[in-house]
């Protein structure tokens, strides 16, 4: 689902937008940063802002990366971090200014539109549901009186800058506003407007957390429902989840780095109590793997197909099974995989193969990662039989978006996915093993 929120400045876009992306645990982009972030590129180039034509002549050159650590987001141009140094007055009145040239448009939004193919995600901006994403899910606008605008900009400003805070006219900030209205309106280019078919919210007397409640009530009545699980993987769900936390202790981490959306969720494999304790670990209903052997067993074969089992003849590289998870994926389900690919011998982490690069750049889907610890106690590898006792732990890490490799050359792209994930793991390991402390990295 693509969430579009537009509207003037000063009337809460990113705020709200960031707690409505929070509220559904969706992905957050701030469009004002691509365009800041081509500012800073070109200024730091020594491009003439006023010169369209050179402006334009080096937009192939440009660059651009999102990358998560953890909770904060790193915006990367070039391979250099701006992140704050994009958050300047003069990198905004220069991103302004090249804002209207067609070309820089025409880019921007070409990067947006490639951001927006891989999960569930809110936008804010002043063309997001007119020209950026016109099938876009559901549409906001908000506005604002203008007066009530400079009012909240002043604020922010006295609070950001309390030393320069005599520097600040309130006059002058309205009159600013009423400009840059009477230019983002009138300009040929994407004009700000309100989408035919968006929610006008006027923010004047409504609190951030009020806006914020009344996009995402709105949402979720548009969004499939994938917890609400059929019957009888709801039985199964949870009689499987009274026996590992009666008999294994089993406790979950990380819940709230889980998002909706299509994800391939990536477990260490350890034991074949792995694709269970993951499933009931997650609340969501989910899909995995299954040797077709399985399928064969009469009684087996029919229980795992009801709890969103497939049958796959050799390994995830063969067509079929490729074809079949990415049907999966593009269906905006999610799927458990282990990249190391068989199950430990000795309970230690082992290196990640190709087979989950490969399916995250076909499918340009996010990666959800899971360490599982506890499996390799209660049943290791060559035991007839598991342990009926013990104590699993199941952490859930953030996201890994493919965003992160999109601009990769497929081989760089897979060898730093396995990076990726092999830093993740260790990194998921050491947390839980340093205490388990806060939230999950």
């Amino acid at each position: 689902m693509i969430i579009a929120i537009d509207g003037p400045s000063g009337t809460g876009k990113s705020t709200v937008a960031k707690g409505v992306a929070k509220e559904l645990r969706f992905t957050f982009f701030d469009t004002g940063a691509m365009y800041r972030s081509l500012a800073w590129w070109l200024l730091s180039t020594n491009v003439d802002l006023d010169d369209e034509d050179a402006v334009a002549q080096t937009l192939d050159n440009f660059h651009y990366e999102i990358k998560s650590e953890g909770q904060e987001r790193k915006y990367i141009v070039n391979g250099e971090d701006v992140t704050h140094a994009i958050r300047t007055h003069e990198i905004s009145a220069a991103a302004s200014k090249i804002a209207i040239y067609p070309d820089v448009r025409h880019t921007i939004v070409k990067i947006q539109r490639q951001f927006g193919l891989h999960g569930s995600a809110v936008f804010e901006g002043r063309d997001m549901g007119t020209v950026v994403f016109p099938k876009a899910e559901v549409k906001i606008f908000l506005t604002a009186t203008p007066e009530c605008r400079a009012k909240r900009r002043y604020l922010e400003l006295v609070q950001k800058f309390p030393d320069q805070k005599e520097t600040f006219s309130l006059s002058q900030i309205l009159q600013d506003i009423q400009e840059r209205d009477e230019k983002d309106t009138t300009r040929a280019i994407s004009p700000l407007k309100q989408a035919s078919d968006a929610l006008l919210i006027d923010t004047s007397h409504l609190t951030a957390e009020q806006v914020i409640q009344k996009i995402t009530t709105l949402a979720k009545s548009k969004l499939p429902n994938p917890r609400r699980k059929h019957f009888f993987y709801f039985l199964i769900y949870w009689a499987a989840r009274i026996y590992f936390k009666l008999f294994f202790r089993l406790k979950i981490h990380g819940l709230e780095h889980f998002r909706s959306g299509a994800a391939v969720i990536a477990a260490n494999h350890a034991s074949n109590l792995d694709p269970p304790v993951v499933s009931i670990s997650c609340p969501e209903e989910v899909h995995f793997l299954a040797k077709d052997s399985l399928f064969r067993k009469p009684l087996l074969g029919a229980l795992i197909r009801r709890l969103n089992s497939h049958p796959v003849a050799r390994d995830a590289a063969d067509a079929h099974t490729f074809r079949l998870i990415l049907n999966l994926l593009q269906n905006g389900q999610k799927i458990i995989l282990f990249p190391e690919g068989q199950r430990t011998e000795n309970g230690e982490l082992q290196p990640i193969e190709r087979g989950l690069p490969f399916l995250v750049i076909k499918a340009r889907c996010a990666i959800q990662p899971v360490y599982v610890q506890g499996t390799f106690e209660a049943w290791p590898r060559g035991k007839p039989l598991p342990k009926f006792s013990g104590k699993i732990t199941c952490v859930f890490g953030s996201p890994i978006e493919w965003v992160e490799f999109d601009h990769l050359e497929k081989r760089e792209a897979e060898k730093k996915i396995i990076e990726r994930m092999g830093t993740t793991f260790r990194a998921l390991k050491e947390w839980l093993e340093s205490g388990a402390q806060g939230s999950p990295p």
